[in-house]
Formats: C-alpha cells, structure tokens, sequence
C-alpha cells in the first residue's frame, strides 16, 4: 500500500472505525455463545461468515494504521475486551468438540460391538434351530 501514512485527526476516525467493528464482532461472539449454551446450531455457518467478513474489515484497518496498530494505546482496552471475548467463544466451541467427539467415540464403539456379536452377519436374519422356532 502506497498511501500516505494517516495523521492524528485519521488516526482518530480508524481507531472509532475499529470500535464498531468490534462492537459488530462482540455481538455475533455474544449470538454465538447464546446459541452454544443452547445448543443450538443452526447459525453457526452464518456466524462462521459474518466472522470472516469482519476479520477482513480489522485486516484493512490495520493495513492503513501502519506499523503502530497493535501498539496504539485507545485499542489497547479494545483489543484485550476482544480477546477475552473470543477466548471464551473457543472455551465453548472446544467444549462442544469434545462432546461430540465422545459420542462419535460411543457411536464407533457400539457398532463394534453389533458387528462382532454378529447382528451385521450374513446370518444375521436366520434363527438357530431350537431357538425360538416356530
């Protein structure tokens, strides 16, 4: 990027331009969280996106902050109120993984056990002669 850097009077408007953005990103991270503890899904491709969407909004933000960005003091709060924010939406999501892993885990182990008892066999259907025969 060519441009020139921006003055302290831009500075001002990129650091207010970068807490909307993060008050938008709070807001879907505070969505998602509801919809975690409730679990429910349905968003979660919707919150994948608007995620993206505004992760690229913060990427050309700090692109025409310059070097500086991460050191700026106003953001400083910000960016820490952020993290927080997001290390709680992993806390969550990685809770939810583990979840779902252990069923998936008692899933593969029941049908290991129908499988080696024989219930998929090719016999499967076929009774033993003596045994509850009609």
């Amino acid at each position: 990027m060519n441009a020139a850097r921006p003055t302290d009077m831009d500075k001002q408007g990129l650091v207010a331009a970068f807490e909307r953005i993060a008050r938008r990103l709070e807001d879907v991270l505070e969505r998602e969280r509801q919809d975690l503890r409730r679990n429910d899904h349905e968003r979660f491709a919707e919150y994948a996106r608007q995620k993206d969407l505004l992760h690229m909004d913060i990427l050309r933000l700090s692109e025409t902050f310059g070097p500086r960005w991460p050191h700026h003091q106003a953001l400083r709060e910000t960016m820490e109120r952020l993290k927080a924010s997001l290390d709680e939406n992993a806390r969550l999501l990685e809770l939810h993984m583990k979840a779902a892993g252990e069923i998936a885990g008692y899933l593969e182990d029941t049908m290991r056990r129908m499988h080696s008892d024989g219930t998929y066999s090719r016999n499967a259907g076929r009774r033993k002669k003596g045994y509850g025969s009609w």
